[in-house]
């Protein structure tokens, strides 16, 4: 859907495809025969790109690298999502796990706020997409390790704060 920092298309049923005169991509789904089919997402990912996962900490003062996930959802243009887990960034180095945390942010400018693609890939198909009343339809999604500024950081640290104290 998008390709080098360009959107080169969107998710269309044959209906929307012809309404906006574009190209059906067969997104129309639903959960079984009770309900209609509505236009949602089926498999996500982004491409691996070329930095070395090492170098994508390099210069990091203090951050969190969250991985894997526990779920998510959009609204509209905003997201959340729930890292399955999470480790503080600390002079560019991994330093102590972090517990709930959890991104969030505007889709749109979080994906313009994307610094530096790894060279890593993760795939997952354990998700579900809720769209209508239509709970659990299966997704898969995967991607690289990604560098992002501006994202907002929420969750449990104050076992880092108590550390900090400590230090």
């Amino acid at each position: 859907m998008i390709q080098d920092g360009v959107l080169v298309g969107r998710l269309h049923s044959r209906e929307t495809a012809g309404k906006l005169g574009e190209t059906p991509t067969g997104n129309a789904r639903c959960l079984d025969y009770h309900y209609p089919p509505l236009v949602r997402m089926t498999n996500t990912w982004i491409a691996p790109g070329n930095t070395p996962i090492s170098d994508l900490f390099a210069d990091i003062k203090e951050g969190v690298y969250a991985r894997n996930w526990f779920g998510g959802m959009t609204n509209g243009e905003m997201f959340t999502f729930s890292a399955g887990e999470a480790w503080m960034i600390r002079n560019g180095e991994l330093a102590e796990p972090v517990r709930d945390v959890t991104l969030s942010g505007n889709v749109f400018n979080t994906l313009a706020d994307i610094e530096a693609i790894a060279d890593d890939f993760y795939w997952d198909e354990s998700g579900g997409c809720g769209k209508g009343g239509q709970n659990g339809l299966p997704v898969g999604c995967g991607g690289p390790s990604l560098r992002i500024r501006n994202v907002v950081v929420g969750g449990d640290t104050s076992e880092v704060r108590r550390r900090k104290v400590r230090s």
